[in-house]
């Protein structure tokens, strides 16, 4: 995808309430922050991925390269966790996660996907999710699923960043994108994108331009 923009990601903050990352794309936790060289991820209309495969922590990143021991080690226990109990929804939260701090959307989406079908997520669930979705370039049910996490917590500032940079960067909406951000700087109008800059000064660029 070019010119994606980042996003925040799982675990951080928007703004000054913990580090600010920059206009891009994205999830996590509260907000969201990609890191460099990933894009963004299932949604509310699920469309299962294969199941995490045995011996997928044997590859970290795009690359299959760098993984950290021990979220090399985390996935295997959790690959084995998920096998031997997988009505556990929480632990294929937990998949989820590991694989999107290990960067691998594919196998993400697939876990949270399996954690969605066993029945309510958390909005930051949604969140990440999404996030991940974008990443493996579907950025229609990326979308969908930051709707899902906005219809059960529609202050969800990640999500609401995160939708906004999918639909200006990927589905050329630039109403939309507007929308999601104007509604962000009602919740917070300090919000600021994983670079620091002001998302106000961004909407005011991008009402320029519409």
């Amino acid at each position: 995808m070019a010119d994606t923009g980042r996003m925040f990601s799982k675990g951080e903050l928007i703004g000054a309430v913990v580090a600010a990352l920059a206009v891009g794309f994205f999830l996590g936790s509260m907000f969201m922050e990609l890191k460099p060289g990933a894009n963004m991820p299932p949604a509310m209309s699920l469309e299962q991925g294969a199941a995490p495969g045995a011996g997928s922590a044997g590859a970290g990143g795009p690359d299959g390269q760098g993984m950290p021991r021990e979220l090399a080690a985390q996935l295997r226990d959790l690959e084995i966790a998920t096998a031997q109990k997988p009505n556990d929804q929480s632990g294929w939260i937990e998949l989820g996660n590991a694989y999107f701090d290990a960067r691998q959307a594919q196998r993400a989406i697939a876990a949270y996907g399996k954690a969605v079908a066993l029945g309510p997520v958390s909005a930051d669930v949604w969140t990440d999710y999404g996030t991940m979705l974008r990443e493996a370039d579907q950025a229609k049910k990326a979308v969908e699923c930051f709707d899902a996490a906005l219809k059960q917590n529609p202050d969800h500032q990640n999500a609401l960043f995160n939708k906004g940079v999918v639909l200006l960067h990927d589905a050329s909406d630039r109403a939309g994108a507007l929308a999601a951000w104007e509604r962000l700087l009602k919740v917070n109008p300090e919000a600021k994108n994983p670079e620091g800059v002001p998302v106000r000064a961004m909407v005011d660029e991008l009402r320029k331009k519409s």
